[in-house]
């Protein structure tokens, strides 16, 4: 009998596209909202009989499923490999530490995601995805509040070719991380001609963010691809945002620059503790860069506690002047994984 306390979640990220990878680490979220429909047609035809239908003919294999859980500083790179940007390497900084950036290009040459497997299961069955990608992706946290914890939580809605009964792989163990959390950082924002190293920090101004990314998978189907499709292709990426800020001085030049259309330029970024051994002292860091526009709606009487708040959507746009990419969003992640496999 399985046990649901004794479910896992495990993955590695495929060298190519369907590659049957052996997990190389567990995963510490959950797979959810599983959908994994293989359409049949059963065919009514005038045969003489009172049964409805003698024959059925088979769909295309139409698979997904979702990953979810608080986010942490050693395995949010790996997912991002999959939902943001693929085959990213590590760059050194403090001595032991190990960034990643996330920049996606506005081609699709540059603008690859790399697929991966998951193992999932319990004490007594195993089951494994290949070529998996994420079509959508979700990062935020919820409002700011006393007695409540506040860590960035992720969603990611992958599509997925296959789906087979398989041996878990063994030897896999549970790791040590550092929890990202939305009270341990900062939000600045300015204009669209400034670094955003130098964007200047709010205080006591934003309450909470979501930011989702819309990759616009597609599945393609050609004649002799049998039940399984055979690739995916790229549409144009949207990639918008949800925030609340306090009803301040701060919160009623948001609402100027919404009303004015004013594009902006923001970083948000959230630290954790210092990484051992670094030398300057590196800490463990999420950086999230880009160019936004505010949209509507724009909410001016929200309330929280005892606050007026004010509620906006934002859209990221293309950056002529964002790195070298012309990238309309940075992540950037800080920590002491040395790659990702």
């Amino acid at each position: 009998m399985g046990e649901v306390a004794l479910r896992f979640l495990a993955g590695s990220l495929e060298t190519s596209k369907g590659s049957n990878n052996a997990a190389t680490r567990v995963l510490l979220a959950r797979l959810t909202n599983p959908n994994f429909n293989q359409p049949r047609e059963f065919i009514e035809e005038d045969r003489g009989t009172l049964v409805a239908a003698g024959r059925h003919v088979a769909g295309v294999k139409d698979y997904a499923f979702t990953v979810e859980g608080p986010a942490n500083y050693e395995q949010l790179g790996w997912f991002l490999q999959t939902a943001v940007k693929g085959s990213v390497a590590a760059s050194t900084v403090g001595t032991t530490g190990k960034r990643y950036v996330f920049s996606p290009n506005t081609t699709t040459a540059g603008d690859d995601l790399q697929a991966a497997s998951f193992e999932f299961g319990d004490d007594t069955q195993s089951y494994l995805v290949r070529y998996c990608e994420a079509t959508s992706w979700e990062l935020g946290f919820d409002t700011l509040t006393p007695g409540q914890a506040a860590p960035l939580n992720m969603s990611l809605s992958y599509l997925t070719q296959s789906l087979t009964s398989n041996t878990r792989t063994s030897g896999l163990t549970a790791p040590t991380v550092n929890s990202i959390l939305g009270t341990g950082g900062t939000f600045a924002i300015g204009s669209t001609s400034t670094a955003f190293g130098s964007l200047a920090a709010l205080t006591g101004s934003l309450r909470s963010m979501r930011i989702t990314g819309d990759n616009k998978l597609g599945r393609k189907v050609m004649v002799g691809d049998g039940t399984t499709y055979s690739t995916v292709g790229r549409g144009r990426r949207t990639i918008t945002g949800e925030a609340t800020f306090e009803g301040n001085s701060d919160g009623v030049t948001r609402f100027v620059e919404w009303d004015l259309a004013t594009e902006k330029r923001i970083r948000l970024q959230l630290n954790g503790p210092t990484i051992a051994g670094s030398s300057p002292a590196t800490a463990y860091q999420l950086w999230v860069d880009g160019r936004i526009l505010f949209t509507s709606p724009f909410d001016i009487v929200g309330e929280e506690d005892t606050n007026t708040v004010y509620r906006t959507s934002f859209r990221f746009l293309e950056d002529s002047t964002h790195n070298t990419t012309n990238s309309d969003i940075t992540i950037t992640l800080t920590n002491l994984e040395a790659s990702y496999t």
